[in-house]
């Protein structure tokens, strides 16, 4: 069986004090401070999911894309470069990340 190799989109956005690191193909997040926290809990939060679907074999519990916002919101954003995901486990491999920093109009 071959591997399947993912470079997933992540958009960066602020919420209050929060920076939010939201992947559009898994409909993940993390939260932090820093937009490199945001990214490692998102990376976190990743894993968690990966194997959950390694127990229970079903893809439907892995893919789910984002709302159609999200994708709104990466389009329109700045390329950042800030780190990537980082995942090699049952098959997916996930070594690029593409991300942006939508800023909100005041």
């Amino acid at each position: 069986m071959n591997n399947i190799h993912l470079h997933p989109r992540v958009v960066f956005y602020r919420e209050g004090s929060s920076w939010i690191a939201h992947c559009l193909e898994f409909d993940l997040a993390g939260e932090g401070s820093t937009r490199e926290e945001a990214l490692e809990h998102l990376n976190e939060a990743l894993v968690v999911q990966v194997e959950v679907h390694s127990i229970r074999s079903n893809p439907a519990d892995l893919f789910k894309p984002a709302d159609r916002e999200y994708f709104a919101m990466y389009e329109a954003g700045d390329e950042v470069s800030v780190g990537a995901l980082r995942l090699a486990s049952h098959r997916l491999i996930i070594d690029q990340t593409r991300s942006r920093e939508y800023r909100r109009a005041l």
